[in-house]
């Protein structure tokens, strides 16, 4: 009797351990981040901003890799914020005002693989393929996306003309068409 009233507390606590091992993983919108660097002038001096208006969404997750597989972002690109507002109404106007198909961009993860992402852009009407590399910070519960992106893959030739004549003197003639990218989002981690 003895044996068996131990062999069921054994039990009873594998299957404690075993229920406590099921865990989700989700994003916490509010404390993620969608930000970019372009470049101006001959030297390819950096000019960084954000977007402070994104949704994204993901179906709740047994694995992080599960997560990002299924992650999709919608970024309204008039929610410009680089800490210079007239500089911000210009970015807008002669440029993401003037994408075809409206000033949404989107995108969703194709792929996850060894620390590489794949993720289809939609904007100005084209979609486009950028490799990301994905960092995970167990200690911060954060993922980070970095990658670039060449806005003339999307088909912005004159968005990028219009931008480069309505900042001539201070991008001194030239505006860069590569793009970097970086993305952090919090991860949630819940455990029954």
């Amino acid at each position: 009797m003895k044996w068996l009233m131990m062999l069921f507390c054994v039990s009873a606590s594998l299957n404690a351990v075993a229920a406590s091992d099921i865990c989700s993983f989700d994003f916490s919108k509010q404390d993620s981040t969608l930000s970019w660097t372009a470049f101006k002038t001959p030297k390819k001096v950096g000019v960084k901003a954000k977007f402070s208006e994104f949704n994204l969404s993901s179906t709740g997750s047994r694995s992080i890799d599960d997560l990002i597989i299924s992650s999709r972002i919608k970024v309204n690109a008039k929610s410009v914020e680089s800490g210079d507002k007239a500089r911000d109404v210009k970015i807008v106007s002669f440029f993401f005002q003037k994408m075809m198909g409206g000033t949404d961009i989107t995108g969703k993860v194709l792929k996850v693989n060894a620390g590489k992402v794949q993720v289809e852009f939609l904007m100005n009407g084209k979609k486009q393929i950028v490799d990301m590399e994905a960092k995970v910070d167990e200690k911060l519960s954060t993922l980070a996306l970095t990658g670039k992106l060449d806005v003339l893959n999307f088909g912005m030739q004159s968005n990028l003309a219009a931008i480069t004549k309505a900042c001539y003197e201070k991008h001194e003639g030239v505006t860069w068409p590569d793009v970097e990218l970086e993305f952090i989002a919090k991860i949630i981690k819940s455990c029954k």
